[in-house]
């Protein structure tokens, strides 16, 4: 998109609106992190403007309003740059590019500032020097930890910066394997979770067994409008974590080298009886030999501290202490019905869906999905355990998205990350208390897909070593996730958000795994159909079918 106007005046009046129609909503398009790509887009607004200088760029604050459903907010840092560095930014980072713009003295273009080094030393400085600024109708004010004070010298001397390819819905920025700050780019006023609960836990340093397992908050950057009480925040400045990678892609490796050594050296899965089907009653202080040498002493104990790390986070949340927002609370007959409700309607949305799309399924995906829907009636069963049983544990404040891709390996220790929530939840909801067990159905589900997804979705099997390497991926998921859960019970034994009795427990665990599997089943069919195979997989296991 050609424009021909200073950088001055590029969000006047005058190019304002050139910017909203014409400019921005197809650019919005192209990033990864906007939210509404599957939405039809009726008006782009750009609602706030704050200037910052050295170098210059605009904090851009943008309502997006689509035909159907509600306004969002979404944040683009903007900055203008003219040759050379514009053609190294063209080089290297051409999705940044907003717009060519050419002014009576120059040529340029118009980019996300966060591709620019400068602009990421800047925002970084305006953060440690707790600056503010004004923008058309409110403040941006920066926060950051006075403990963390004494180290404020050694981060101004940060050269060089990057911006991380993992993020979706964010954008992190690393400086040099010292600072890491998440700009959020879909905005909402309210406390952000991310923030809420890495602060809480540092306050709790003293008392809490998590806070070596955790990223240290550093400080935050935050808008708010003039006639607004509720402030909406921009940024989550923390440490770097140094790491050997996330957990999620250390268990895929060790599953490939798992079936690679099982089709390499032909053991036996029939001589491995598992006579149970609840994970709770497996003999994980005696795991077989055969399993012990093909998955390896370390990969067991990672599961191992897993267990106990997850523990350690809930009874770090759980906490007595004078703050509302993290008080433990009981479940409710009204909070019970109201979770059945929700997942009785989404398992009958997704299995409809499962049965309009059954005949265009290729063979064995459409086998298996005629399995679980002749056990529809089980699967709504189960979810009536919500209103049928009474819950006696405690609701907590939770990780709320967990899953191995948010867990770091570090040496013999792990380290959580990401507490921002489910990122399609409004941020009140991600805020709301649960049951510590769906973090503990996240991982578990976890567990699951990379088993399958390594056996299935690996080009190096054939068909005739996915039939015989499925056995050895249902004794895997089996033998891990029952390592986990039962390090993590270790750990947790009688606290009040634990149900106290076994079947209670179990049947709590089993429906909030069901709701997970259930949910998948519908993603997939939507997003990744070639996947769907995994959670048909999840439902059945879940069913004990």
């Amino acid at each position: 998109m050609e424009m021909t106007i200073e950088f001055e005046e590029v969000f006047s009046c005058k190019t304002k609106k050139l910017l909203e129609k014409e400019v921005l909503p197809s650019y919005l398009m192209s990033c990864r992190w906007f939210a509404g790509k599957a939405k039809k887009v009726q008006d782009v607004e750009i609602i706030e403007d704050v200037f910052l200088d050295g170098p210059p760029a605009h904090i851009l604050l943008i309502r997006v309003t689509y035909t159907d459903g509600l306004p969002e907010i979404y944040l683009l840092p903007v900055s203008y740059a003219t040759a050379p560095a514009s053609k190294a930014l063209l080089d290297d980072y051409p999705f940044a590019v907003i717009a060519n713009v050419t002014t009576e003295h120059s040529e340029g273009i118009l980019y996300d500032a966060t591709y620019d080094d400068a602009f990421r030393r800047a925002i970084l400085s305006f953060i440690i020097k707790r600056k503010s600024a004004k923008g058309l109708n409110g403040h941006l004010s920066a926060f950051y930890e006075r403990r963390m004070k004494h180290h404020g010298d050694s981060y101004y001397d940060i050269e060089s910066s990057q911006v991380l390819k993992a993020d979706q819905s964010n954008s992190s920025l690393l400086y040099e394997k010292k600072l890491i700050m998440k700009l959020f780019r879909k905005l909402e006023e309210g406390i952000n979770p991310d923030i809420e609960l890495l602060r809480f836990i540092a306050e709790k340093n003293d008392k809490s067994p998590i806070a070596e397992n955790i990223p240290i908050f550093m400080g935050s950057l935050e808008y708010k409008h003039n006639q607004s009480s509720e402030p909406i925040f921009i940024a989550n400045l923390q440490s770097y974590v140094q790491n050997e990678g996330d957990a999620w892609n250390y268990t895929v490796g060790n599953i490939t080298r798992f079936y690679e050594d099982i089709l390499s050296s032909k053991p036996n899965a029939g001589e491995i009886k598992v006579l149970h089907k609840s994970l709770l009653d497996g003999n994980y202080e005696n795991i077989p030999k055969i399993l012990v040498d093909l998955i390896g002493i370390r990969f067991l104990a990672m599961v191992s501290k897993l267990g106990k790390t997850t523990g350690d986070l809930h009874l770090t949340l759980a906490l007595h202490n004078d703050n509302p927002d993290f008080t433990p609370e009981p479940f409710s007959t009204l909070y019970q019905r109201s979770l059945y409700q929700s997942m009785h309607s989404m398992a009958k949305r997704n299995l409809e869906l499962l049965r309009k799309n059954l005949k265009t399924l290729p063979d064995p995906v459409k086998e298996e999905s005629e399995n679980i829907l002749n056990h529809e009636k089980e699967v709504l069963q189960l979810f009536k355990l919500m209103v049928e049983m009474k819950i006696t544990a405690s609701k907590i404040r939770i990780h709320g998205d967990y899953h191995l891709g948010q867990v770091l390996w570090r040496g013999n220790e792990l380290v959580i990350i990401d507490f921002e929530g489910e990122p399609l939840r409004s941020l009140s909801d991600r805020r709301l208390k649960r049951s510590p067990l769906r973090d503990l159905a996240g991982m578990i589900r976890s567990l699951h897909y990379a088993t399958y997804s390594t056996l299935l979705k690996t080009a190096i099997f054939t068909q005739k070593d996915i039939l015989e390497l499925t056995p050895w991926a249902d004794l895997w998921y089996f033998y891990m996730s029952g390592i986990f859960l039962s390090s993590y019970l270790n750990r947790v034994k009688t606290m009040e958000f634990i149900p106290s009795g076994r079947v209670e427990f179990e049947n709590l665990l089993r429906v909030l795994m069901l709701e997970k599997a259930v949910y998948e089943l519908g993603y997939e069919l939507n997003n990744r159909p070639e996947w769907l195979i995994i959670p048909l997989k999840g439902v059945a296991h879940i069913l004990w079918l």
